[in-house]
């Protein structure tokens, strides 16, 4: 019988990496529901006012199941969660599937261009400074890069945010302050969102660069005398994806609690405004589950990323067993 062909590692380490996907997010449910839980104060008194008789807030605990014995409460969390059914908000008593799909594109628009714009400015502006930095050439530039960067990567966003506000919507008046209703609406937010990951990222890809460009087969690519930007393009930029993806999906936690405090910033209708909204008046179905998205978003943004690497450096992925 002829021998079937093996599957590249990568592929046969797809059940392993849907297994910890699977784990990752089990334990996200359950620390979500327990530090809940933890946190002290009445959620219906809260909701219900000061002034609420007893017997509304018992019937409106009874309702909701928090008078159940917290292993129910445990399990029917995450037979909603499972499922799609959030509950409803503690506060406006309206489905909390309602208002994520009323704000989720807003907030999936921003990661999405936060994350490309990160990837694209750190990998393309890495290369183009460890070419003009390769083997101690230009130091003060090098110098200027270095500092600028570190600067850039240290400021928290919510300062960068400001910054870019007082600059460009209020000082220029080239771009909207607040809200969402136009385009150009999240380009300040992206900005914020991107120039720290970005600086970041960059650094690391400057620093890679270096490394690549003296390499035994850049030499023999430069030896045949190939175009320069054939070099760079096809022989060393694909090594450099590897350490920019690496790097980027320890950066995703960042981007996505960035986009917590931007959305806030900027006053855009988005899953960030409304947990944050929502921990102010503890309205605790609402916090768990925009918790829960952030967090598998994460996670399978994480997963993407893995098999990425698999496929471009298959050393990056080593079989089990």
């Amino acid at each position: 019988m002829r021998q079937i062909t093996a599957l590249p590692a990568w592929v046969r380490r797809l059940p392993w990496l849907l297994l910890r996907l699977v784990l990752s997010l089990a334990a996200v449910l359950t620390l979500t529901f327990l530090m809940i839980q933890l946190i002290p104060g009445d959620p219906i008194r809260l909701a219900l006012g000061p002034d609420a008789p007893a017997s509304l807030v018992e019937e409106r605990r009874h309702q909701l199941g928090l008078d159940q014995p917290l292993i129910k409460q445990f399990f029917d969390y995450w037979g909603r969660m499972l499922t799609g059914q959030f509950g409803e908000s503690l506060l406006s008593q309206q489905p909390v599937g309602l208002l994520v799909q009323a704000r989720v594109a807003n907030t999936a628009v921003i990661v999405s261009l936060a994350l490309i714009a990160t990837l694209l400015v750190s990998v393309l502006g890495g290369l183009l400074v460890g070419i003009a930095t390769h083997r101690g050439r230009r130091p003060r530039f090098r110098f200027g890069f270095t500092l600028g960067t570190g600067i850039l990567a240290a400021i928290p966003d919510f300062l960068v945010a400001v910054g870019l506000v007082f600059l460009f919507a209020v000082t220029f008046r080239l771009l909207p302050v607040a809200g969402a209703k136009t385009a150009d609406a999240f380009v300040l937010p992206t900005l914020a969102i991107t120039l720290g990951s970005a600086a970041t990222m960059m650094r690391v890809v400057r620093s890679s660069t270096e490394v690549v460009l003296d390499q035994d087969y850049i030499l023999v690519a430069r030896a045949k005398r190939l175009p320069a930007l054939r070099v760079y393009l096809r022989h060393a930029l694909p090594n450099l994806l590897t350490a920019a993806l690496t790097l980027g999906g320890l950066q995703l936690g960042t981007v996505v609690a960035g986009t917590i405090v931007v959305e806030n910033v900027f006053a855009i209708p988005g899953l960030g405004t409304a947990l944050v909204q929502a921990l102010i008046t503890r309205d605790y179905p609402v916090v768990q589950t925009i918790m829960v998205i952030f967090a598998g978003a994460v996670l399978l943004l994480n997963l993407v990323i893995d098999l990425a690497l698999g496929a471009l450096d298959p050393r990056s992925v080593r079989p089990r067993g």
